[in-house]
């Protein structure tokens, strides 16, 4: 892991979502970067291992949420807020999960705009520019979020960055960075491209084999981790190397495909989830008929991400962490 040059002076840095996916990637840089000199996480749970952390429990989803943040960020100067509460993982309670995602970033965005931090970095997702056919060869940050009609997991999604545009505007002020990652891949990560790769055999649809591309965790991280300190602000799609056939992507997970038609396809996704795979969302379907691929330029030439793995070494770090 490399670790960024110090800046001016020590900073003080608050994160929402420590425990999650996000989270686990990011603190681990935050704790070896040297001007970090704390570490104010806001959640519900204090993470585990963590020398430079200071825990302040808030719930998000709590109506005094607001307050809480607030008081919190002003008590002392905060450097930046990574705002990382999104979830990956099985999601039994849709109502709960909206409320922790929108309304919970409505009282971040609050929050930060009467503490008037200097940054705010979000995560967001690739998925939300949709997938679909008279989608062009490479979706730029421009590119609409038409999102998918029957996902409550990615319109929320776009539901937030809908909410951080509109901060932006209003509070010019604070750098505000919005990281849109492609599917996340990695040992540690459980969200629902993880879940269903980790099984033998993955069901695709019949006569598609649209291009995907993933993440690393590393890369992930280290992405995280650049917006600290970058000179810019905006949206940023945060893409691996390459891209593989969804099929490819699955044969270096070390799965199996099995293309099964539309309505064998929906059945089959009902069936993992059952297994326990999780809440496999069957609007996966809209994303196994067309290519959704961004471009990383941007990313590269403004943020200096530039991603050390490829598509498949993501792909292939799951199977090992199966082995």
């Amino acid at each position: 892991m490399e670790v960024i040059q110090a800046g001016k002076g020590p900073m003080r840095i608050a994160v929402t979502g420590a425990n999650g996916d996000y989270g686990k990637l990011l603190l681990p840089r935050l704790e070896a970067d040297p001007g970090v000199e704390s570490i104010l996480v806001l959640d519900t749970k204090e993470p585990q291992g963590t020398r430079k952390v200071e825990f302040h429990r808030v719930d998000l989803t709590r109506y005094d949420a607001e307050a809480e943040l607030t008081d919190a960020l002003t008590e002392r100067p905060v450097d930046a807020l990574f705002h990382l509460a999104f979830l990956f993982g099985p999601i039994l309670n849709g109502p709960l999960a909206h409320e922790l995602e929108v309304i919970g970033t409505m009282n971040v965005l609050t929050a930060v705009g009467r503490a008037r931090l200097p940054r705010l970095v979000v995560p967001s997702l690739t998925v939300t520019y949709g997938a679909r056919g008279n989608n062009p060869a490479l979706l730029r940050e421009s590119s609409p979020l038409f999102g998918c009609p029957h996902s409550r997991f990615v319109n929320d999604k776009v539901e937030v960055e809908g909410q951080v545009r509109a901060f932006r505007e209003r509070h010019p002020d604070t750098r505000t960075l919005v990281l849109r990652f492609a599917p996340l891949l990695g040992k540690s990560l459980d969200n629902p491209v993880t879940r269903l790769l980790s099984h033998s055999v993955v069901p695709t649809l019949l006569g598609f084999d649209p291009l995907w591309q993933a993440v690393h965790e590393e890369d992930a991280g280290r992405a995280l981790h650049l917006a600290l300190r970058a000179d810019v602000a905006g949206e940023f799609n945060i893409v691996g190397r390459g891209v593989l056939p969804w099929s490819g992507l699955i044969r270096q997970a070390g799965a199996q495909p099995l293309p099964l038609p539309g309505p064998l396809f929906r059945g089959a996704l009902r069936a993992l989830g059952v297994v326990g795979a999780g809440t496999l969302p069957v609007a996966l379907l809209d994303y196994m008929h067309y290519s959704w691929v961004a471009d990383g330029e941007r990313a590269e030439s403004a943020l200096g991400f530039v991603p050390v793995h490829h598509v498949r070494d993501a792909a292939s770090a799951l199977r090992r962490s199966q082995s």
